[in-house]
């Protein structure tokens, strides 16, 4: 998912949780519960908003001195419809991002559509982890005959537990929603 549409994600999930939020609120609100993830500057969210207002998926009203924007309901659809967008490479870090804010504001979906972007993430998680456990085995043959050193033979198995390690984690969210 590109940089404007994570924007987009988050500041609809953002005013979908508040009536109504300003720019600097919007920002505080994904820095405080995402910033380890995704930096949102003000550079990527003063004109996402604006395209967002533009698309008809926020209106801005005036609060004293201070413009704040609320989501429309096709904000809302918009914000469902991002939900949805699977993320690229599960295994892969810098698409983190994506996947913590999807994440993040899963419990905007219905139930059972949330039930199924969990069953698609653990999904993807598995073949992940098979295609890293492939390429282990290929990198172990190929080093043995190299004599490798260094922990970076230990990276795909770190890689692994990783996402065993999620894989974990989703299966008891997943009973929670039951």
């Amino acid at each position: 998912m590109e940089q404007r549409q994570l924007a987009s994600l988050g500041v609809l999930g953002v005013l979908a949780e508040e009536e109504t939020a300003t720019m600097n609120r919007i920002h505080e609100k994904l820095r405080h519960s995402f910033g380890r993830y995704w930096g949102a500057s003000t550079g990527i969210l003063m004109p996402t908003i604006s395209q967002l207002e533009d698309d008809g998926h926020v209106t801005s009203v005036r609060d004293g001195d201070e413009y704040g924007y609320e989501i429309t309901s096709a904000g809302h659809e918009r914000l469902q419809t991002l939900l949805s967008e699977p993320v690229d490479d599960i295994s892969n870090p810098t698409f983190h991002s994506h996947l913590f804010l999807k994440l993040g504001f899963l419990h905007h979906l219905p139930t059972a559509a949330q039930h199924d972007e969990l069953n698609a993430l653990q999904a993807q998680l598995f073949e992940a982890r098979d295609r890293l456990r492939t390429l282990e085995a290929r990198h172990e043959d190929e080093s043995s005959s190299s004599n490798a050193t260094g922990y970076r033979s230990q990276l795909l198995d770190l890689r692994v537990r990783i996402i065993d390690a999620f894989l974990e984690w989703l299966a008891a969210v997943q009973s929670m929603t039951e």
